[in-house]
């Protein structure tokens, strides 16, 4: 069960607008926010308009002017995170240090780097469209083709892991095409594979029980051993694509 939180501070009347889909209205939910979006808070997003909220929105004058502070003397968005989480209470040190790990880490990179570490981090959470999203960014930023290689690699395991092999391969395809690295050859033959195994037994051939398993373990949320099977069964396509070598 997950963690439920009371919200004991002043609410806003005014939110703290995200986007289209995310309001903030209380000190948790911030907390909550920075904390679950790590990877994708820019620093741009602490400024003086943030400050302002916090202090008369949540009246909350003292951390506003702490944030204020650090923003004037150049510190990172790191630092007002850790600042927030640290007030909020609701985190572990050891959980509120791996947050800003991950700030630091995104802010020591460009922002292509950023972008693919972004889409790295959806992809492994399992969040496709947030992690595409971000890889075409990446590729928009960044013209090396050994950096685009590894972009385009990583989102051909996003679409393997949703079973959809022909843009997987496709994928895998530029991959190598652009970077000639043996492991994107090699993804990309695995995935026609699949895709041919796919369309030839889409009966009660001997593919559709593990690929029923594998949906099964992956709408439980059953992480480890969703990927740990499909290791196993790239494993048993690299074999068999070897022997028919």
């Amino acid at each position: 069960m997950g963690r439920m939180w009371i919200c004991e501070g002043q609410l806003a009347e005014r939110p703290l607008l995200i986007n289209a889909s995310v309001s903030l209205y209380s000190f948790e939910e911030l907390c909550y926010y920075l904390y679950h979006n790590a990877e994708s808070v820019e620093e741009s997003f602490y400024n003086e308009e943030f400050c302002r909220w916090i202090a008369q929105e949540l009246d909350m004058p003292q951390l506003a002017e702490q944030l204020r502070d650090g923003i004037e003397k150049g510190k990172s968005g790191g630092f007002c995170m850790e600042q927030i989480l640290t007030a909020g209470g609701l985190y572990s040190h050891k959980e509120i240090s791996a947050a800003v790990s991950i700030v630091q880490s995104m802010e020591s990179t460009g922002p292509a780097q950023r972008a693919k570490l972004r889409g790295d981090r959806f992809l492994k959470a399992g969040k496709y469209r947030k992690a595409w999203l971000e890889y075409q960014k990446a590729l928009e930023e960044e013209d090396d083709l050994l950096f685009q290689s590894r972009v385009w690699h990583n989102m051909g395991t996003m679409y393997a892991r949703q079973f959809l092999f022909e843009a997987a391969g496709e994928c895998y395809k530029r991959a190598h095409d652009t970077g000639q690295q043996t492991k994107s050859s090699e993804a990309h033959l695995l995935a026609l594979t699949f895709r041919d195994e796919q369309a030839k037994r889409q009966g009660a051939g001997s593919m559709d029980k593990p690929l029923r398993r594998l949906r099964e373990m992956k709408a439980s949320g059953d992480r480890i051993g969703y990927e740990g099977m499909i290791e196993d069964l790239l494993q048993q396509l690299r074999v068999e694509y070897r022997k028919s070598e």
